[in-house]
């Protein structure tokens, strides 16, 4: 069935229970799944739809129960979303001739962007957008929200290098005595420092490894509650390869220049004094 109406939301409201018909067969309208159990009806059922809760309401037939495309802009807990044909949606809103916006689908192979340069040509008064556009004029919301994780991302990598630099500090301090020891041995400065780059190295990638495992696991829980929450299969929560790859890379990063400067505070001291001599 084809439904020439766009989404009607919040705009119209569904009256509690079903309704009590009787008379002419009431028109037709199509409802999605999550609507149909907020509203506690199925396929067949009827029910009373008003602009307003003042009414006046009118009957009509659920034709059928959908599983729509979701947007994250479009989650909601209370939210009815139901589908009506032209002429019914017109009669209900008691204004005809009136549309916020049309969606246009273009075939295969071609350009949107030619399309709607196209149709911005026509004097007819509206304005013609592409879904990327629309997209992107709908986030700045999410926008500001991933600003915010990006700041926090680098408070988090900042007092991350300051604990691991202490880290390797306090380490350092405890090879002091290792570390005149294997001077006076004859082993060179540079594979000294290298050794204390490899314990830093591997002490910032235990610490990415257990971060991404928490991770992972907070993006699950995230993702179980709110999908249960609004009862959708979108997903809240995403950990993808290069933000691993990104993070690990600048922990391990970090981790050599904590490691760099031990060395440097090591290594500037004679052998003798490392030993306490």
């Amino acid at each position: 069935m084809c439904w020439l109406a766009a989404t009607v939301t919040a705009a119209l409201a569904a009256a509690p229970g079903l309704a009590a018909h009787r008379g002419p067969e009431p028109p037709s309208l199509a409802l999605t799944d999550r609507s149909a159990r907020l509203l506690g009806v199925r396929q067949g059922d009827v029910i009373e739809v008003a602009r307003t809760a003042a009414g006046p309401w009118r009957a009509f037939r659920v034709a059928e129960v959908y599983r729509p495309a979701e947007y994250p802009t479009e989650i909601s807990r209370t939210r009815v979303d139901l589908r009506l044909h032209l002429a019914d949606l017109e009669a209900l809103d008691g204004a005809g001739d009136n549309v916020d916006s049309v969606v246009v689908r273009v075939r295969a192979g071609t350009r949107p962007t030619d399309v709607a340069a196209r149709l911005n040509t026509l004097p007819l008064g509206f304005r013609a957008y592409t879904s990327d556009e629309v997209a992107a004029q709908g986030s700045s919301t999410f926008e500001v929200i991933a600003r915010f994780h990006r700041a926090i991302s680098v408070v988090t990598l900042l007092a991350s290098s300051v604990f691991l630099l202490t880290i390797m500090t306090l380490r350092g301090e405890e090879m002091r005595r290792h570390v005149g020891v294997m001077r006076l041995v004859g082993i060179s400065r540079r594979s000294v420092a290298a050794s204390l780059l490899l314990i830093a190295a591997g002490v910032a990638l235990a610490g990415s490894l257990a971060g991404v495992g928490l991770g992972y696991a907070l993006s699950a829980a995230i993702n179980l509650y709110y999908r249960r929450l609004f009862d959708t299969p979108l997903v809240f929560s995403v950990i993808t390869w290069p933000v691993l790859a990104e993070t690990v890379g600048l922990s391990v990063l970090i981790g050599l220049a904590a490691g760099a400067a031990t060395a440097w505070r090591l290594l500037r001291r004679p052998a003798r004094e490392q030993l306490g001599r």
